[in-house]
């Protein structure tokens, strides 16, 4: 494995780790954030886990205990 096969990983994880796209262009030593993006990152299946459970917590309400519940047990 060469050096620079790790680079599409590490922007991944940076991203994961929720590093702003702007903070890993710099790293990267893009010019554009947008290169960064299309070219370098992926969709962790905890990442996008984490997305669904915070547009439903948005929807539902902070409050409602019950329905977030029902959420998980649709996950499970």
């Amino acid at each position: 494995m060469r050096l620079h096969d790790l680079r599409p990983g590490a922007a991944s994880l940076m991203l994961a780790a929720g590093v702003e796209i702007k903070v890993v262009q710099e790293t990267l030593g893009h010019t554009s954030s947008a290169f960064t993006a299309d070219t370098y990152t992926s969709v962790f299946p905890q990442v996008a886990m984490a997305a669904a459970e915070k547009t439903a917590a948005l929807l539902l309400g902070d409050d409602d205990q019950e329905e977030r519940g029902a959420l998980r047990h649709l996950r499970a």
